[in-house]
């Protein structure tokens, strides 16, 4: 979803610099204990970390000397720059770091987590990214805000191209003026824009013409092609505009043109509002 893993990525660099990094790290408490045994260093009240680029607090803090594993923990406020140098805050009750045999990293932020780099904003009750590429989840109450689509939902997730999201209360694709509610979405992302999105169950579709009227669309799937200029709806489908309503299998809505395609029995009613 966007650059998620720039955010990521700088807070990588800087929580586990001494592991990755030429670059120094820096970390302050009221208080710090150092475990031999276990190779564990823990730190308490107005914990600071601070490096080049970036910084983070926290209440309390833990990790391994290697920087293979790190949590902190009360009210963790972080600031760093991604690669693009564009600055990044993130916001959570928790936060955890930990990097397997093969070299990748999983950080894990929980509890009202936020992060916002410039005008793209993500929050959920958690969101946990890994360092293989732009592949990360949020679950619980997701609200993210985009470059050209927004969505609220119980889960979402990407890796790669590939954009899912469960109980979606609404997904709205910027350009094309499209919103849509369902059981679940699925879809592909190119040059970070919705090329295909898949929604299913109980779906329920809006899209504003180039004029400003509104179509809605309801049924059990609708696909919609960014290439194509097409949201097709399947599975007793229903296509609504002022004054008329169509009942079909299949409808074909044609976005720029507002031409409407049904095939399957389609029935059309006259003299019918559109719900508001």
């Amino acid at each position: 979803m966007s650059k998620l893993k720039n955010v990521f990525a700088a807070a990588l660099v800087f929580v586990i610099a001494g592991a990755m990094s030429a670059k120094e790290a820096t970390m302050v408490a009221n208080s710090m204990r150092y475990d031999p045994a276990e190779s564990v260093i823990t730190a308490s009240g107005s914990v600071h970390v601070t490096h080049p680029d970036g910084e983070i607090f926290g209440s309390k803090a833990s990790g391994t000397v290697d920087g293979r594993n790190f949590e902190i923990h009360g009210d963790v406020r972080g600031r760093f720059k991604g690669k693009d140098g564009i600055p990044v805050s993130l916001r959570c009750a928790d936060a955890y770091l930990n990097t397997g045999n093969d070299g990748l990293h999983t950080l894990t932020a929980k509890g009202s987590a936020a992060l916002v780099k410039r005008a793209e904003k993500l929050s959920a009750d958690s969101i946990t990214w890994r360092s293989s590429g732009n592949q990360y989840s949020a679950l619980g109450n997701v609200l993210g805000d985009f470059e050209t689509y927004s969505v609220n939902a119980d889960a979402v997730s990407r890796d790669g191209r590939i954009f899912s999201a469960r109980a979606v209360r609404k997904f709205y694709e910027k350009a094309r003026k499209i919103t849509m509610s369902a059981n679940s979405v699925n879809g592909v992302i190119i040059n970070e824009q919705i090329s295909e999105l898949v929604a299913n169950g109980n779906v329920v579709m809006t899209a504003l013409d180039k004029n400003g009227n509104m179509t809605e669309g309801t049924g059990s799937k609708s696909v919609y092609s960014l290439d194509k200029g097409t949201v097709v709806v399947t599975g007793k489908a229903t296509v609504t505009q002022t004054g008329r309503k169509l009942n079909s299998e299949r409808i074909v809505y044609h976005l720029d043109t507002g031409y409407i395609d049904a095939t399957g029995s389609p029935a059309l009613t006259f003299g019918t509002e559109r719900k508001k």
